[in-house]
């Protein structure tokens, strides 16, 4: 695996206009001063391998900014996208703390800040100060929380149909419940069969239906969902 091409930024996490209230950008004033001196600021380019399924990683992964997708590969050989990590991830945290090798690729889909720290002081953080430690219990209890929500979905559907049209209203989950709902249509068929474990010749006559059946539409690069209760009901 090549070194991903990348580009280094000042590393001040205390001054960052990124910081949010959420786990490693909230901490206590002392504990924050304490992670600010550990680690690096990077900018990686989309594409970029953070982390490699079966591989030790070096340390953690902090998405400051942008999405990577997370993945893995079955045993005859294809690629499945387990999910979509956006900013405030932490990523390779369970093999971190386990000592294990990444059970998951981590690609950067976007342009992303990164706050990497190595793995011995990440770890003499969390033995040394019990915030941090529950910081991360938190977080690997909404990791196993969100991803059984995932696979509950995916096993809930019967049907290749039912899974694109869940896929399809995860994008617009968050949207107001109105009726015409717009995406933009970042991914690629292939990339799209692969997060519902299908193929791209399955995924693009699907989509065709879909159309046919004015269930979506795309206008230049967005997606358009006229009727989210019609398309629900495909789902369900």
């Amino acid at each position: 695996m090549g070194v991903p091409r990348r580009f280094a930024i000042p590393n001040d996490c205390l001054s960052c206009t990124l910081r949010r209230t959420c786990d490693f950008c909230n901490l206590p004033e002392a504990l924050m001063i304490a992670f600010n001196t550990i680690g690096h600021l990077t900018l990686y380019p989309s594409n970029a391998t953070l982390l490699a399924e079966g591989q030790i990683p070096r340390g953690v992964y902090i998405a400051c900014s942008g999405r990577s997708k997370l993945s893995v590969e079955s045993r005859d050989g294809k690629t499945i996208i387990l999910k979509i990590a956006g900013d405030r991830q932490l990523l390779g945290l369970s093999a971190v703390v386990c000592g294990g090798p990444s059970p998951i690729t981590v690609t950067t889909i976007e342009l992303c800040q990164i706050k990497f720290v190595e793995r011995d002081s990440f770890l003499r953080l969390i033995e040394s100060d019990s915030y941090a430690a529950l910081a991360c219990a938190t977080l690997l209890a909404r990791d196993i929380a969100t991803s059984f929500d995932d696979v509950h979905e995916l096993l809930l559907a019967r049907s290749s149909t039912e899974k694109l049209a869940r896929l399809l209203l995860s994008w617009v989950s968050g949207e107001p419940r109105n009726r015409e709902l717009r995406v933009p249509t970042e991914f690629t068929h292939e990339e799209i069969a692969q997060m519902i474990g299908s193929s791209r010749e399955t995924v693009t006559r699907l989509l065709s239906v879909m159309k046919r059946k004015d269930l979506i539409r795309l206008e230049g690069e967005t997606l358009v969902i006229p009727n989210r209760i019609a398309l629900q009901a495909v789902a369900a």
